[in-house]
């Protein structure tokens, strides 16, 4: 291994073997300077898996973030527990305008950041380094000095009405944009266009096949990853659903780390099945060959690098190269989902308007967003707003009465134009006729001809 790796702060992933309260962990970051490992970032990484149950991929996105800023640290020589809001704005600007780095990007590096030293603070390893105490619970000394790590207190309420209490930095940079338009959801034949280009790819067959959960199911990339062998049903239980019309059932660890269920079409449960019996079989069978005491994992969409299941930063970069081929900008395998959670919500809308869920005491908008929310797995049903705003903001379009409206407006438009166009061709004839009795000196009937313009003019303005 380069000893530079080490030097820029290298992330070691853990293993199956890792075994935390008689459960399994692979996959918790690591973070291994040339000193060594770095046992707080990594207990920080550890926590956030084990006790906050946090998902694996979010814990190295965190890793990811913090890595930099604590190479930040080392090249300045300032140990991270010194670290106070003057060198916290000395980050802030070398990402933003030393790297380039987007405000909303660099506000995501400051509240990681934070959290970082927030449990730091809670797990006693700095002390009243950082201001996350209400005013009762810091001694005097405390409160005259004041902390080298300031923060504010946010309070957020449900819909339930109960009030939760957090704490963030106060640094973010104003000015990111918070809009509610939607990135580049492809369209029916953009889609297509991609999984042919992934398709001729020497494993499209895998991937297209991660492509149409996202898109059939609305699975995000960790979802898809837990997708497993055990999950699919025996023959008999399939030719049940076939003949029933249902779709197959199974359980996955969603946003928030919660077991919830999801539905899959028994077409996407047999191309999987497919899948699994010839290609997936085919990866397993080039690993058993190259990797010593090799063991299959239940996971269905397994590297055939290590036979073990797809790195998630994999899947992304896999989207990304397939839709870029494809000529598809502003879009990667997460908008497929997006897809997914417009047809959604645009089932929802139907429903609605053809008098399905309306009751006297329905908040329809509402009922939309929380099934919208529950069928996709998303923690808050405001997050999908956006997408209802944009279903029924295209259903609006493709209405009768806004084709007549639209209709209408564009003849007044026309007539207005037109009119302009008239008006002008009028003054420029009135203009050569003047031109042409001043040319033959007819200087009287050309002072007329202009005076009558000017009066057009006038009126006009």
């Amino acid at each position: 291994m380069p000893e530079s790796d080490v030097a820029n702060g290298l992330i070691v992933l853990t293993d199956a073997t890792c075994m935390i309260k008689e459960k399994r962990y692979p996959g918790i970051p690591t973070l291994v300077w040339n000193d060594g490992i770095d046992e707080d970032a990594s207990d920080w990484f550890r926590d956030l898996v084990v006790r906050d149950g946090l998902a694996i991929s979010s814990v190295e996105e965190y890793a990811n973030i913090l890595r930099p800023f604590l190479r930040f640290c080392r090249s300045r020589r300032r140990n991270w527990r010194t670290v106070d809001d003057d060198f916290l704005l000395v980050w802030r600007e070398e990402l933003h305008r030393g790297q380039s780095v987007g405000i909303p990007r660099v506000n995501t590096s400051l509240d990681v950041i934070f959290s970082f030293y927030q449990w730091a603070e809670e797990k006693r390893r700095i002390r009243y380094h950082v201001g996350i105490y209400t005013d009762d619970e810091i001694p005097a000394q405390i409160r005259e000095h004041g902390f080298s790590i300031t923060a504010k207190r946010t309070f957020r309420k449900t819909r339930h009405g109960k009030v939760f209490a957090s704490w963030s930095t106060k640094l973010k940079l104003a000015g990111a944009r918070q809009s509610s338009r939607l990135r580049h959801t492809p369209t029916e034949d953009e889609t297509r266009r991609a999984h042919e280009v992934i398709a001729e790819q020497p494993l499209g067959e895998r991937d297209s096949l991660m492509f149409s959960w996202a898109e059939e199911v609305g699975t995000r990339r960790s979802e898809i990853l837990q997708v497993r062998k055990s999950h699919m049903p025996t023959q008999s239980e399939l030719e049940k659903l076939i003949d029933l019309g249902e779709d197959w059932c199974i359980e996955l660890k969603r946003k928030g780390g919660k077991t919830k269920p999801i539905y899959v079409s028994p077409d996407l449960v047999i191309r999987t099945m497919d899948f699994i019996e010839v290609g997936r079989a085919d990866i397993v069978s080039l690993c058993k060959a190259k990797i010593v005491d090799y063991h299959e994992p239940d996971e269905v969409f397994i590297s055939t690098r290590t036979g073990l299941v797809l790195h998630p930063d994999s899947v992304t970069s896999l989207g990304a190269k397939a839709f870029n081929s494809a000529g598809i900008t502003n879009a990667n395998i997460h908008r497929l989902r997006a897809r997914k959670a417009v047809e959604v919500v645009e089932t929802l809308v139907e429903a609605v308007f053809s008098g399905e869920m309306i009751g006297s005491q329905t908040s329809w908008i509402e009922t939309i967003l929380t099934l919208a929310a529950e069928r996709m797995g998303h923690m808050s049903p405001e997050s999908l707003r956006p997408y209802l705003n944009y279903v029924l903001k295209r259903r609006i379009e493709k209405s009768d009465a806004n084709a007549v409206a639209k209709l209408k407006t564009k003849r007044r438009q026309l007539e207005a134009h037109v009119g302009t166009l008239a008006r002008r061709l009028s003054q420029h004839c009135e203009l050569h006729r003047a031109a042409r009795l001043i040319a033959d000196l007819r200087n009287e009937e050309a002072a007329s001809a202009l005076r009558r313009i000017a009066d057009e003019l006038l009126l006009g303005a």
